[in-house]
């Protein structure tokens, strides 16, 4: 319950890709004889809640959607990306972003913002940075 009232609070006042996507309450961090973070030790995390993603398939996925899914979930070494999950929750962090506009200039000719990815760091809104900014050089070419 604790766990859940501080991810709120967290919302509340910090951007979303900020925010933990899960929280461990320990009663003491484990530690090496050097008394450093024993990380190996730390139990493991479950991020099963950012997996609700609708599925690649159906009217809402097109060709664009998939491949972004396709290219997320290699990065991030998971086989089931569907279009509403938010990577940042899955494990993305800023070199991930940094990966995945680097991707999209080479492979759309588009340039993202990384800052517009992770305030929106799903499949398909990402899919909706890339058509928009296609657009807006398509008008002013």
């Amino acid at each position: 319950m604790l766990e859940t009232e501080l991810i709120s609070y967290l919302r509340e006042v910090l951007p979303e890709y900020m925010v933990p996507s899960a929280i461990v309450l320990l009663e003491r961090l484990p530690l090496t004889p050097n008394h450093k973070v024993d990380l190996n030790a730390l139990p493991p995390v479950a991020i099963a809640s950012a997996m609700d993603g609708a599925p690649m398939d159906g009217a809402l996925c097109g060709d664009l959607e998939r491949e972004l899914a396709d290219f997320l979930g290699k990065l991030l070494h998971r086989e089931d990306m569907g279009i509403a999950n938010d990577f940042i929750q899955l494990g993305g962090n800023s070199l991930h972003v940094i990966r995945l506009v680097a991707h999209v200039r080479e492979a759309y000719g588009v340039r993202l913002s990384a800052q517009h990815v992770f305030e929106q760091p799903t499949v398909s809104a990402v899919a909706s940075l890339v058509r928009d900014a296609a657009n807006a050089d398509g008008e002013s070419a």
